[in-house]
């Protein structure tokens, strides 16, 4: 089930948010973890098993830890691998199988199959998994949780429901944003009941996210999808809005679904880390990552770069850090080099910024627009790389395949109004506060019901990775 379905807002929504509101306080946290299971195992009721596996392994397994004693390091090692294991299957198997393949002609799941074949009479035809949705997600959270108790920086959850009730709550359960446990621990534990003007605002905010999603990101994807179909046609100029489309469209997919992750939460009484801060107005790299994802940025930050030395060792241990950290960013975002290769884009570019630019007299000079373009551009040129069309994308946007044929002008001169809405909202300084959007919501939720009718719903782009 996903957001921008009618299904779950016109049923699951309605239900859940006011069954939650009038549910008696002992029944809230059984009722609400009932909720998000059938949310998620909707689509695929096998789903279920993993994260099940994943509670499981992550609850029972800490329990196990705090008593370990002297071995409470094994025990994490041990809880790490068991909760990274179905997310190394399914994500990243077979694009190792590939790679190796690629570089050795060795097909390690044709040799599974063959060894199988010999030792039980048949083989089982091994494949590449279909990936679940949100699978990074909820093992990264669940993994912040085991260390945090390991840490000492939080104590563990003996309630199995309450603890998954934290690692499946269905407002950020497959997109994010990824919350530690400490931050949601009292919320989870007291449970409050949620007031009517919370259950307003939250709405309210999840309709403005909502109206990102269908009216904005989606009709983007399409002129993205047009343009990227034959680049050959499209040229420069489709080449550049249709990357220009791009950039728009995963900021409003995944910025929109964080604003109705974060509604829904208040909706239901919890306050969920804010996402995104206006990323492409930011003045430089580094700025633009501490707005982009806020959550994932601030988890490999504590989780992995920090534990590596941070910025406590020496000038050449600290890049080498942000190469690894930059290229695990990548790979997180998907099974493939381009991923990678974004990734490391990236890690340059942060380098270079920060041995370059940061602290010089003439780094703040000349007006912020300037900056802000410059740095729009750069992160541009990286959803290029992100988008895994390489090689004919960039041969287009240097001029290689001709201006553009003028199908393909005509279709970029009918989204020029859509492309300025997008980059008036993404760049301008100021914008009305969710508490302004009292009479606005209601129309978007309604515009949004009249777009998935005609036009059905497009999945969020971030439930691939």
């Amino acid at each position: 089930m996903v957001f921008s379905s009618l299904t779950y807002l016109l049923l699951f929504m309605p239900c859940v948010l006011l069954g939650y509101r009038l549910m008696p306080q002992k029944a809230r946290m059984p009722f609400l973890l009932a909720a998000s299971l059938l949310f998620y195992g909707w689509g695929s009721p096998r789903w279920l098993l993993l994260l099940a596996w994943c509670v499981l392994v992550s609850w029972g397994g800490t329990l196990l830890m705090t008593r370990g004693g002297k071995n409470r390091r094994v025990f994490l090692i041990l809880i790490i691998i068991l909760d990274l294991l179905p997310l190394f299957w399914f994500k990243y198997a077979g694009f190792f199988r590939d790679t190796i393949r690629d570089l050795t002609g060795w097909d390690g799941f044709a040799a599974a199959d063959s060894l199988l074949e010999q030792c039980f009479g048949r083989s089982p035809g091994i494949k590449t998994p279909v990936l679940p949705a949100g699978i990074s997600f909820f093992t990264f959270q669940a993994i912040s949780y085991v260390i945090d108790v390991w840490r000492k920086d939080s104590r563990p959850q003996r309630s199995p429901v309450i603890f998954g009730v934290y690692l499946s709550l269905f407002p950020q359960l497959v997109a994010g944003p990824i919350v530690r446990y400490i931050d949601l621990e009292k919320q989870l534990i007291e449970h409050p009941r949620p007031t009517w003007a919370q259950m307003r605002h939250g709405i309210r905010r999840f309709s403005v996210g909502l109206a990102k999603k269908v009216l904005l990101a989606d009709a983007l994807g399409r002129f993205w999808g047009q343009m990227n179909a034959d680049l050959s046609q499209a040229g420069a100029l489709g080449a550049w809005m249709g990357l220009l489309a791009f950039s728009f469209q995963i900021y409003f997919d995944f910025s929109g679904y964080s604003d109705m992750a974060i509604g829904l939460g208040e909706a239901l009484g919890f306050v969920f880390p804010e996402n995104f801060s206006r990323p492409y107005r930011a003045e430089s790299l580094t700025g633009f990552w501490r707005r982009w994802h806020i959550s994932l940025t601030t988890w490999f930050t504590e989780y992995v770069y920090i534990p590596l030395g941070g910025n406590r060792c020496s000038p050449w241990r600290r890049d080498l850090n942000v190469f690894f950290v930059w290229a695990l960013t990548g790979l997180w975002h998907g099974a493939g080099w381009h991923f990678v290769l974004w990734g490391l884009y990236f890690a340059v570019l942060l380098i270079l910024e920060k041995h370059l630019l940061h602290d010089r007299p003439f780094t703040n000079k000349g007006a912020p627009w300037v900056r802000r373009f410059i740095t729009f551009v750069i992160v541009m040129i990286g959803w290029g790389l992100f988008s895994g069309f390489g090689a004919p994308l960039f041969s287009a946007l240097f001029g290689f395949a001709g201006f553009a044929s003028s199908r393909a002008a005509l279709t970029c001169l009918a989204f020029v109004p859509l492309l300025l809405l997008c980059a008036v909202i993404s760049f301008s300084p100021v914008l009305p506060r969710i508490q302004e959007w009292r009479f606005t919501a209601p129309i978007l939720f309604l515009l949004c019901l009249a777009a998935l009718v005609s036009q059905g719903y497009a999945p969020f782009v971030y439930f691939q990775f």
